[in-house]
């Protein structure tokens, strides 16, 4: 009985320490289980940091080389240009390897889809190589289908790496002869259609026992027959690992010594049947113009904001954007940006995520959340180097409106630029350059009469021209926008006076700066200078002696513009032939004596008598000009404007 006893204690036991030993196990396991995790969390974090670190210098040289290539008259510095652009953009694609080789061993690339364009798929691809194979001298072929529907759903971002990497490496392993980009496709179902895609060259081939190394991470061919340039060798194994995620399969057929072909075929969804059309034609003729850069819109009384911590990457993005006539305040830091935008009003915000202290996502979050902020509804744009997978769900989920990666694509700041500020400050530019030349206008014409006038009220109209490109209606348009918000800022600055505030002053007496010089207000651009320098030197003394200056020209600014629009307004209503033109003849000499005598009774404020001189003088037969200064004269009296009519009887006198 005893024995039995000590054989069930000693079992009993061996079961206890089996379960202890089981119990630490999960422990274990459990804690093995977190430091996994941990150390991918951190992977991660490390991976979107790194991302940051890497691309944010990249930017800035690429986006300072895209201000060479625009503003360099000399075609040397040009090419040297062309040349920091073509390795600017291998390193770019050799960093996004490294990131996407890093989330593929660890599982955690993931697929992005959206609806994309595919001619501007096509046309990003093809320009990503113009440069190095039209320095090779050679062909592009180009076998689109043009029945392809132009919109689809999918993946363009690793679409985009795949084809690129494909045809990368064919100009980079091709000395002669050229490259052809096919695509074509066939339905599947309803709404899917599979695309497929060839990519080939005459180059020097891969031998058939080096045909598996190619997929292999970090693998070279023969070094004696491979080009000066290879690289890592991750182009290719990320490719194929893409396309695999995608569904499809890479294949590969060489002929060592005459060239490669390497394809794949995928599934996309359809958003739109419409067909692609001839893509060639189309890109033969933006090809003669990938050079020639133009403004897609200017935007003088559009008011940005861009925020970021890098002192360069301000200069980039106000360079790249210095063609459209936007009103560009930048900003630091968050908190300078919730500074700013308690004083100042706009219609959009360029943000940088990764900042120091109070980071993108933090500042959006405290600019919709701040109370009497004018621009708290406004669009906001997440501008930053972090492109790891699953970075635009963040920046939407977190209330961008939208979100480009450096470095910036020019062309799509613009479109987005296009998209989110206010249709009525964008004026497009339809694809003609914006010249600061002038032309001057004829003596005695209507556009020198109009001129006169201008002059007349304090504006420059020639040098407001220049920065409309000398678009006489835009001019017209932006000078309604002026005459709209010289009441707002007067109010605006008289309340920061009244309170004291020589920041909120300081603000938007240099936004009246930027305003004025656009429309050619250059006395008041000059007298708002001055202001800004006071205010922001903190003399509030100084400030409040002198803003009465300011004020009366803003005023007197404001209600002669008032007098031009509207006369500008009724005539484009007026009928070819007035009902009290009777078509009087009158000699030159006595149409001159008429005038003076108008001008005597408007110097004696004599409004009546002033009155009658004009309706007797719109009897007779006079050329269109001189009848449009008769309305406008004739306005400026009913509006008991006596000293603007006239300066405007002078003008002509």
């Amino acid at each position: 009985m005893g024995q039995e006893t000590k054989k069930t204690t000693k079992k009993g036991t061996e079961l206890s320490q089996a379960k202890e030993a089981l119990q630490q196990k999960d422990v274990e396991l459990e804690t093995a289980k977190s430091a996994i995790e941990k150390a991918e969390k951190a992977r991660d974090i490390f991976l979107a940091n790194m991302s940051h670190e890497l691309r944010t210098p990249i930017n800035t040289i690429l986006g300072l080389n895209e201000l060479i290539l625009r503003e360099s008259q000399e075609e040397a510095v040009k090419e040297y240009a062309r040349d920091i652009r073509q390795a600017g953009n291998i390193l770019l694609a050799l960093v996004s390897d490294i990131l996407d080789f890093s989330k593929l061993e660890a599982d955690k690339l993931e697929l992005t889809e959206g609806i994309y364009d595919v001619s501007s798929l096509l046309n990003d691809l093809i320009n990503s190589i113009s440069v190095q194979q039209r320095r090779k001298k050679l062909d592009l072929v180009l076998e689109i289908a043009q029945d392809i529907p132009y919109k689809l759903f999918g993946d363009e971002i690793h679409i985009r790496q795949i084809i690129g990497n494909l045809l990368s490496n064919a100009v980079r392993y091709t000395e002669k002869g050229r490259i052809t980009l096919h695509l074509s496709w066939k339905e599947m179902t309803k709404d899917e259609i599979e695309i497929y895609v060839i990519v080939k060259d005459t180059g020097i081939g891969i031998k058939e026992e080096d045909i598996p190394k190619l997929f292999k991470a970090f693998q070279r061919m023969d070094s004696t027959v491979r080009s000066k340039d290879d690289r890592t060798g991750l182009g290719l194994a990320i490719t194929q690992r893409l396309i695999e995620m995608m569904g499809g399969k890479l294949e590969v057929q060489s002929v060592y010594g005459k060239g490669s072909a390497f394809s794949f075929r995928i599934i996309q969804k359809v958003v739109d049947r419409k067909p692609l059309g001839d893509f060639e034609k189309q890109y033969r003729e933006s090809l003669r113009s990938i050079e020639d850069y133009h403004e897609k819109f200017i935007a003088p009384m559009g008011r940005i904001l861009i925020v970021d911590d890098n002192a360069m990457n301000l200069a980039v993005a106000q360079g790249l954007l210095k063609g459209t006539r936007l009103q560009i305040d930048v900003a630091a830091s968050g908190e300078e940006c919730l500074e700013l935008i308690k004083r100042k009003t706009y219609h959009l915000i360029c943000m940088d995520h990764m900042m120091p202290v109070m980071d993108g996502v933090e500042t959006l979050h405290a600019i919709r959340a701040l109370e009497g902020n004018p621009s708290r509804d406004i669009p906001v744009i997440a501008l930053t180097a972090n492109a790891v997978a699953g970075a635009r769900e963040l920046y939407l989920r977190e209330g961008f409106q939208d979100y480009l990666t450096k470095p910036i694509d020019a062309d799509k700041l613009e479109n987005m630029l296009i998209e989110y500020l206010p249709s009525n400050v964008v004026y497009l530019t339809n694809n003609r350059k914006i010249s600061d030349e002038y032309e001057q206008p004829e003596e005695g014409s209507e556009l020198a009469i109009r001129e006169s006038q201008l002059y007349l009220m304090g504006f420059n109209p020639r040098n407001g021209l220049r920065y409309m490109g000398g678009d006489k209606a835009l001019y017209g348009k932006v000078l309604h926008d002026f005459h709209s918000i010289l009441q707002e800022k007067e109010e605006a600055l008289k309340d920061f006076l009244q309170k004291g505030d020589m920041p909120g002053y300081t603000i938007i007496v240099h936004s009246l700066k930027g305003n004025a010089r656009n429309v050619g207000a250059d006395d008041l651009a000059d007298e708002a200078f001055e202001l800004e320098k006071m205010a922001k030197a903190g003399q509030l003394e100084d400030v409040t002696v002198r803003s009465p200056i300011l004020f009366s020209m803003m005023n007197s600014m404001r209600e002669s513009l008032k007098v031009y629009l509207e006369s500008e307004e009724a005539e484009e209503k007026q009928p070819e032939k007035e009902e009290n033109d009777t078509g009087l003849k009158i000699a030159e000499e006595e149409w001159v004596r008429k005038l003076k005598e108008l001008a005597a009774r408007l110097d004696d404020f004599d409004g009546d008598s002033a009155a009658a001189r004009l309706r007797e003088l719109k009897r007779y037969e006079r050329p269109e000009t001189d009848k449009k200064m008769l309305r406008l004269c004739e306005k400026a009296v009913k509006d008991y404007a006596y000293d603007i009519a006239l300066e405007i009887v002078n003008a002509v006198l």
